[in-house]
């Protein structure tokens, strides 16, 4: 169809404007990420400052607490603060430039947690942050900020003079207030504190465990300790390689697999990315449950409640790592996890053949500790995966080559009228069905097969 439309007359009319508006930038970036996930995003900014200053050993002197209530929501720490020159040119950019100092082995990779969080979470924010050398305070109307055509934030104070008084004063506070009225209804429900809890000791039991404090509303998170169970014909597999591209920095794999106290809500797979658990307690196909049909490795089921595997990837280029945006799962188009899976279910299936032979002896022999296998499991003892002596392979005895504790033991059961057995009791002078059963047994042996 023939246009009547004149051609361009300036560079200015020549082009189409692509660029975004706030509102839908803003929608986009937060519709899809949970509340909580949000929260744990600046949680993980924190994670970082403290690593920064210490590296990976010990967080003993750092914590990071959150206030929750239905008017606010407030998140403070003590994790060395935002040097003002980062804050100016780098934290508040919407991803991460390529010319911001590194910081390796980093869990805040994205450059987008820290602003999706405040706006997830409310209309406004305030931010305090404290190093040795800078002061910078900063306080944003989210709804007035929509109507601004540049994309930046206003400081309200600096000092670039600011002497610390003491170590411990180093640190951020981040006020968001007021909230949105979604996410006031969700602070007021019984169960988010609690779930928030769950969540943050979950993603960061690492850290917890190497000394980090995470309060919630005061209450101090404790770490999930993870546990094999260990004997010593019963050992975890660990193996550990690492993987590398063109031009690349290497990632470190890590895998350990055994078993540990059954529980069938908490067993499966476990996946985390420089510390950070990203994919907990996972029982599908993407983590190798039901592989080939489940003809390699079965589906998950309550038979496996005693199945745990971890794998930690560790690389100093966090952008390595195959996590998705909002490190709530794994990018399994991702070449270094498609290979590590590889390894992952290699790992699993020894575990899978002892769990079957579990299985397969409580068939036979029914309850109890009599049974050699379940002896031998129930002997055990739980470890710290840290702390076991792995194989690099899983160790377990086998119904046909188990060294015996004892006699094997089996059941005899059988009915009879009431009446009957009160008689054969008075004649026996027993007061159970159990001494029946066993003295006539014992009477039947020595009678008719003591030869």
């Amino acid at each position: 169809m023939a246009s009547n439309t004149k051609g361009p007359t300036s560079t200015a009319t020549n082009q189409a404007d692509a660029s975004p508006t706030k509102e839908f930038f803003i929608y986009m970036l937060t519709r899809d990420i949970e509340l909580i996930r949000a929260i744990i995003d600046l949680v993980d900014n924190c994670v970082d400052g403290a690593r920064k200053l210490s590296g990976e050993d010990s967080y003993n002197r750092f914590s990071i607490r959150l206030e929750v209530d239905t008017k606010k929501f407030r998140i403070s720490d003590n994790c060395g603060g935002i040097p003002f020159e980062i804050a100016r040119d780098y934290a508040f950019r919407f991803g991460r430039p390529e010319a911001m100092p590194a910081l390796k082995h980093s869990i805040g990779q994205f450059g987008v947690g820290m602003k999706r969080a405040f706006f997830k979470l409310g209309r406004r924010f305030e931010i305090d942050s404290r190093t040795n050398t800078s002061l910078f305070k900063m306080a944003v109307d989210v709804e007035e900020w929509k109507k601004m055509s540049e994309w930046k934030f206003g400081f309200s104070k600096i000092d670039l003079s600011y002497k610390l008084k003491s170590s411990e004063e180093a640190g951020t506070n981040i006020l968001v207030a007021p909230l949105h009225d979604s996410v006031s209804e969700q602070f007021g429900l019984e169960n988010f504190v609690t779930r928030l809890r769950h969540e943050l000791a979950d993603a960061h039991r690492e850290n917890l465990a190497k000394g980090l404090t995470i309060s919630v509303n005061n209450l101090p998170i404790e770490s999930k300790i993870l546990e094999f169970l260990q004997a010593k014909n019963l050992k975890p597999a660990h193996t550990s390689f690492k993987i590398k591209l063109k031009k690349k920095q290497p990632v470190k794999v890590d895998l350990y697999c055994g078993i540990g106290e059954s529980r069938p809500a908490e067993s499966g797979w476990y996946v985390f990315c420089n510390g950070r658990l990203v994919l907990g307690a996972d029982q599908t196909i993407k983590t190798g449950w039901g592989e080939g049909g489940g003809r390699i490795i079965p589906k998950w089921h309550g038979q496996y409640s005693r199945f745990f595997g971890l794998i930690f990837f560790n690389c100093d280029d966090a952008g390595m790592l195959p996590w998705n945006t909002t490190k709530s799962g794994i990018d399994g188009d991702s070449s270094i996890y498609i290979a590590a899976r590889l390894e992952m279910i290699k790992i699993t299936r020894p575990v899978i053949d002892f769990l079957n032979d579990l299985d397969k002896e409580k068939d036979l022999e029914g309850e109890g500790e009599d049974m050699p296998l379940h002896f031998i499991v129930n002997s055990a003892k739980p470890v710290e995966y840290s702390d076991a002596k792995p194989a690099s392979t899983f160790v377990f005895p086998s119904i046909e080559r188990v060294e015996r504790l004892g006699p094997r033991m089996g059941n005899i059961s059988y009915k009879k009228p009431v009446d009957e057995i009160e008689k054969v009791k008075q004649s026996l002078k027993v007061y159970t069905n159990k001494e029946v059963g066993d003295r006539t047994f014992q009477y039947y042996l020595k009678m008719e097969c003591s030869q």
